[in-house]
């Protein structure tokens, strides 16, 4: 056996190796692919649901302005309902909508070569060993940006939802204040903790922290 061939054979992996290794990476890149899709869905799903409910909240606030007695002003209306949980659940939802709207656009998923670097490998003059090389090379660096992608897009999903629970948790209460004109102690304590509890739950403090460790 030739020298070059003896470090052919040591030094670069067999051309069945390489092959496995673009197949493992293209199962890879589709379950990036799938996880990043199923991120923007649920975001997408969230969106509705929370313009739904903004113009639920607009809808109500227009009959009650309508329905007044002509005496009566808007702002006398409006500050049986208005009071800090009502306000707080507002701008909470607001900003449930504003993090969905971003978590369904800032999507930067890499699945495949582009009509440029097909040209390339066609025109090139690299055997077919060094284009599969070259592709699986190309796969790593695809899944490494795919992988910070959807470690980016997992806490802002996450947190779609955790501002849209916290929102719905404050308007309640706020409407328990506005009935009662009072919320008790028992009746403040308990949903909050149950809101803590699924913030550990849905490990979005481990999320934020594996996002920012790969900044």
């Amino acid at each position: 056996m030739s020298e070059r061939e003896s470090g052919d054979s040591t030094d670069r992996p067999a051309v069945d190796t390489v092959e496995i290794a673009r197949e493992e990476a293209q199962r890879t890149i589709d379950s990036q692919s799938q996880t990043l899709n199923d991120i923007d869905n649920k975001a997408a799903r969230l969106l509705r649901v929370n313009l739904i409910l903004l113009g639920v909240i607009l809808t109500g606030i227009s009959i009650a302005l309508n329905a007044r007695p002509s005496e009566a002003s808007a702002a006398s209306v409006l500050v049986d309902f208005v009071n800090g949980y009502t306000v707080m659940g507002i701008v909470l939802l607001l900003g449930s909508t504003a993090v969905a709207a971003v978590t369904y656009t800032a999507s930067d998923l890499r699945t495949g070569m582009s009509g440029k670097d097909l040209r390339a490998m066609l025109d090139n003059d690299y055997t077919d060993r060094q284009n599969l090389e070259g592709l699986v090379e190309s796969y790593s660096r695809w899944i490494e940006h795919n992988f910070r992608t959807n470690a980016r897009n997992a806490p802002l999903g996450t947190l779609t939802l955790l501002l849209l629970v916290y929102a719905m948790t404050a308007l309640a209460l706020g409407t328990v204040q506005a009935a009662t004109g009072h919320v008790g102690g028992i009746l403040l304590i308990v949903p909050v903790a149950l809101n803590l509890v699924l913030t550990w739950y849905t490990r979005f403090h481990r999320q934020v922290q594996r996002a920012l460790e790969l900044r």
